[in-house]
């Protein structure tokens, strides 16, 4: 059965299925508005349709401040819970666009497609940063102006014909609201954070990722480091 409802009340009903999941944030971007700043096209199945929902998922402090010289293995299975539960939110997301008659292409919260450039099949970070939902820190990684990069995302393309939220730095660029913070760059055990999120060295980090993963037995390709370094913009200003 087909439910009719105003695009307001689509977003607010689809945002209370996510939060009811335990979602932390929750937007809509705008493919058109991402290739229009030159980011390479979707894949075949996702050009064609208009809309991304973008979910964020708080990861534990406790477990973050646990961090010491890399990975743990209690780590290692809250980051795979996480992407399972926001899989889990992305289907329930799936299933209630279908049941209103959209389309709807769920994409895992955790796979790589292409090895060589470390990318899936889209970006989530790209997504979230167009939901409106945190900048680009210096780690290459989307800082959520509360919680920082403590934070999971997946991403659901639709035609649902949603309302789409626009970055929250959309007049100054894509980063640039790390000010003076250099606290990531200070904890990347391989040097691969630099000054400016172009100067992010990829393949430096994806092969101490490699090296995490050979001997700390975690079974993911996994740091956190930098992550522990940006608990949030806000709740680190709170803390001086």
């Amino acid at each position: 059965m087909v439910k009719t409802e105003t695009s307001a009340e689509l977003f607010a009903d689809l945002k209370q299925i996510a939060q009811r999941l335990g979602a932390t944030s929750f937007g809509v971007a705008s493919v058109e508005a991402m290739l229009a700043t030159g980011l390479e096209c979707p894949a075949p199945e996702l050009a064609r349709l208009p809309r991304a929902i973008s979910v964020g998922f708080r990861l534990s402090d406790a477990i973050i401040e646990s961090l010491e010289d890399g990975p743990t293995k209690l780590y290692a299975h809250h980051y795979r819970m996480a992407n399972m539960q926001l899989d889990r939110i992305a289907l329930e997301l799936t299933a209630a666009l279908q049941e209103r008659g959209f389309d709807a292409l769920p994409l895992p919260a955790s796979q790589i497609v292409d090895w060589d450039t470390q990318r899936g099949l889209a970006s989530h970070k790209w997504v979230a940063y167009f939901a409106g939902l945190g900048f680009f820190g210096l780690n290459n990684l989307v800082v959520h102006p509360e919680f920082g990069a403590r934070m999971r995302y997946v991403s659901v393309y639709t035609d649902a014909p949603l309302p789409t939220d626009r970055p929250i730095d959309a007049d100054g660029g894509p980063s640039g609201r790390c000010g003076d913070c250099r606290a990531c760059v200070e904890a990347c055990p391989c040097g691969a954070i630099g000054t400016s999120r172009e100067a992010f060295d990829l393949e430096r980090c994806a092969e101490q990722l490699r090296l995490f993963k050979k001997q700390g037995n975690v079974g993911h390709y996994i740091c956190g480091l930098c992550i522990k370094a940006c608990p949030g913009p806000e709740r680190r200003q709170e803390a001086h």
